[in-house]
Order: structure tokens, then sequence, then C-alpha cells
């Protein structure tokens, strides 16, 4: 056993040795290797660098042919994108061009229809009509347009026979007089039209003043004369309007801030707006408690009996007794309608 301890010792230390050269000559490769003089790496390694060389250089040319390729590509991309713009555009516009010419083509071929009918109806109107100045110095001339509806009535018989209408036919006298009447009615209703839009511009007070009742159920005006008369719902009233200077009778159904509500006795439903009132286009007046005769002696007219004369009794009276009670007063307040036309 003692002679074998010393071999023990060697056989480590040989060991050791061992180990010790085999690190001594693996750090000496590294050495080499990083020297670049080691044979092995000489051997193995340099034809794999030539070749890692080579193929960079022919990867870098393909990346340089692809790169001219690829811009290539895109400038014509983008002319081709162009080119299809520009086309599509050309075709717009002659589309357009082609639109505008057919539209003007239709608008100059109505004007020139129109023009064709214009000149036809001014050629037509000269032959037929006898030029007349029937408006001197902004008045009509009673006798021209007298004459004027002779002439005309006697073309008219030579195509037509009136015999049936002899006696029914209005003459020119009277259709010049009923003409004149509303010329003048017509001017005094500008007059009166002039005067309220003159107060307005110069904030002048209203001819008539107007109030409504905060309920809604009474209206009170007054006028120039400080004579102050009231409206109530369901009263009996009598309207005058100014421009064609008729009376209409009927009774109040409603009364707001804007306007005053009237139902005729036909049936019509009238709006009266406040504005007027003021402006005195249209004046309220208490209806009469009976008719009186006219002043120039005419015959007095008696509303039937059965005939409704209140708000109550028109609702419940049905259609043709209201119908009754129109024709009535009607005949009784009707004017005159003026229609130069019947003439001819």
């Amino acid at each position: 056993m003692a002679s074998g301890a010393p071999n023990v010792r060697e056989l480590l230390e040989l060991e050791r040795q061992i180990y010790q050269e085999s690190i001594d000559r693996v750090l000496l490769q590294q050495e080499k290797l990083n020297s670049g003089v080691l044979e092995d790496f000489v051997g193995r390694c340099k034809p794999f660098e030539q070749d890692r060389e080579r193929e960079l250089e022919v990867a870098q040319t393909q990346l340089q042919f692809s790169l001219s390729d690829a811009q290539t590509l895109l400038v014509f991309n983008l002319q081709q994108a162009e080119n299809v713009y520009k086309t599509q555009r050309e075709q717009l516009k002659v589309k357009l061009l082609e639109s505008t010419k057919r539209r003007r083509a239709k608008i100059e071929m109505r004007l020139k229809a129109l023009d064709e009918k214009t000149s036809k109806e001014k050629s037509n109107f000269s032959k037929k009509r006898h030029i007349v100045d029937v408006q001197k110095n902004g008045n009509l001339q009673e006798k021209l347009l007298e004459e004027q509806l002779q002439r005309a009535q006697k073309k008219a018989r030579k195509s037509f026979n009136f015999r049936h209408l002899k006696g029914v036919l209005p003459t020119p006298d009277r259709i010049v007089n009923d003409v004149m009447e509303e010329t003048e009615r017509f001017q005094r209703y500008r007059e009166r039209e002039e005067a309220v839009k003159i107060a307005e511009e110069g904030s002048v007070d209203s001819l008539v003043h107007v109030e409504t009742s905060g309920d809604g159920r009474t209206l009170s005006c007054r006028g120039e004369n400080e004579v102050e008369n009231t409206f109530a719902v369901g009263e009996e009233v009598m309207l005058t309007s100014q421009l064609t200077e008729e009376d209409f009778l009927g009774f109040v159904s409603a009364i707001t801030s804007e306007e005053v509500k009237l139902m005729l006795v036909c049936g019509t439903h009238v709006r009266v707006g406040l504005d007027r009132l003021r402006s005195g286009q249209c004046v309220l007046h208490k209806q009469p408690t009976e008719n009186r005769g006219g002043e120039n002696g005419e015959d007095q007219i008696n509303i039937p009996s059965d005939v409704a004369i209140s708000l109550e009794g028109l609702l419940r009276d049905p259609p043709d007794v209201r119908r009754r009670a129109a024709a009535v007063l009607n005949r009784l307040k009707r004017k005159t309608t003026i229609d130069i036309r019947r003439g001819f």
C-alpha cells in the first residue's frame, strides 16, 4: 500500500501536465486564429471568405439592378396613371361640351319659338287692332274709350249674332261710366295707401287706434273723431272695404292679437288684419238694427223672417237657409261688376 501512493501522485501530476499542454495548445491555436496564420483556418475558411465576397458583390449588383428596375417601374406606373387621368379628363370635357351644346340648342330653339310667337302676336295684334291712344296725359279719355268699344262691338256683331242678348249686354256708355268710376275709386285707394305709407315712414300715429282685450273677447276701435266702438265675439258687424267700397255683413267669430276673424252671412270666413284696421283700409261698424231705404228713394228690401240674422241662428240654420240669406243680402249690397269684355 505504501508503495502505491507515489504512483497516484505521479499519475495526478502527469494528468495535470497533459491538461496544461492541452490548454497551451488551444491558446496557441487561438492566437494563430486571431492573427490569421492558423493552417486549418487558412485551408478551410479562406475559400469560404472568397466565396462570400463574390456573393456579396453579386448581391450588391443585383440590389442595384432591382432598385433601378423599381425606379423605372414607378416612373412607368406614374406615367400610365397620368395618361389615364388626361384621357378621362378629355372624355369628361367632351361629354360636358356635348351636353352643353345640346342644352344650348334646346334653349335657342325655345327662344326662337318664343321670338316667332311674339312676332306673330305682334303682327296679328297690329293687323287686328286699330291703334288708338286711349290714354293722354295719364288720364283715360272717355270719348276715345267709348269709340273703341263701339268699334269692337261692331266687329263682334259681324261674326256673332247677339239678338238673343239684346237689352242684356251693357252699352259702351255704361261700360265707360263703370270704368271711370272704378278708376276714381282705385285712385282714391292709392292716395290712401300713399298716405298710410308716408305715415308709417314718418312714424306718425295710425289713423285708427285699435286695441284687443287680454282674453280675446272684445276689440275697441277709436278713430280721429275720438268715438270709440267696441266689438265682441258673436256681435253683428258691417265690414267696409276702402278698395272695393263695398260693405259686408257678418259676425265676429274670433279675435286675436294680429287679426279679427269674421263670418259673413253667406258663410264665408274672412280674416282682417289689425294693421288694415289701423291704416283705415278696412273699417268695422255696428250693424244697423233695421234696413232703411236708399237716399235716392230706393225701395226697402225686407229680409224673410225664416233667415237667421244672429250668429247662433246662422250656425243652427241649414246651408240652404244660409244660401237664401246670402242671396237676399247680396241683392241688397251688391254693386255692378265691371267687365269690359262683356261688350266685345
